[in-house]
């Protein structure tokens, strides 16, 4: 869908053709936030359940009050997100500290002040063989698996660019 979005937009300048224009930045924006989301999702797990870095454990702790608290609010916040969506942990480069987010339309996210460096997916295409209509189960579980070496990889990542 992002491929196709993209060549139809790509078409519709070199056309000079802007009737579908609408149509296809919001199939951009579906796809293109969901292929973003993903690369991230599927790479922030593993077999392994690591721990964060030094670095993004002192984040969570002065953002949070505790590696345990962040973990209650993430997985509040990704249980409660109305129908399909994402819960996205973030780090905002401009107050310097980790956010959760929910995002229930990936292609109408508009924090744009924050990178995202750790996301589950909520939608229940993702759990629903496996857990029925369990989301609180799946997240507890996702929570026994993230890869921690790959989410302090992203924040590290995030906060170099910030600089």
């Amino acid at each position: 869908g992002l491929n196709k979005a993209t060549a139809k937009i790509k078409e519709a300048i070199a056309n000079d053709d802007y009737s579908l224009i609408k149509h296809w930045q919001r199939e951009l924006a579906f796809h293109g936030a969901g292929h973003f989301l993903h690369a991230i999702f599927w790479k922030v797990m593993g077999p392994d359940s690591s721990k964060p870095s030094v670095g993004l454990s002192k984040m969570i702790d002065s953002s949070f009050g505790g590696f345990e608290n962040f973990k209650a609010y993430f997985k509040a916040a990704s249980k409660s997100v109305e129908g399909s969506g994402w819960g996205i942990l973030a780090y905002q480069a401009a107050s310097n500290k980790l956010v959760v987010l929910q995002a229930e339309k990936h292609q109408n996210l508009s924090q744009w002040v924050s990178t995202p460096i750790l996301c589950i997916d909520v939608w229940e295409h993702a759990y629903y063989l496996n857990y029925q209509n369990k989301r609180g189960d799946y997240i507890d579980g996702f929570m026994n698996i993230i890869n921690w070496d790959a989410v302090s990889k992203r924040f590290d990542q995030a906060r170099m660019q910030a600089k």
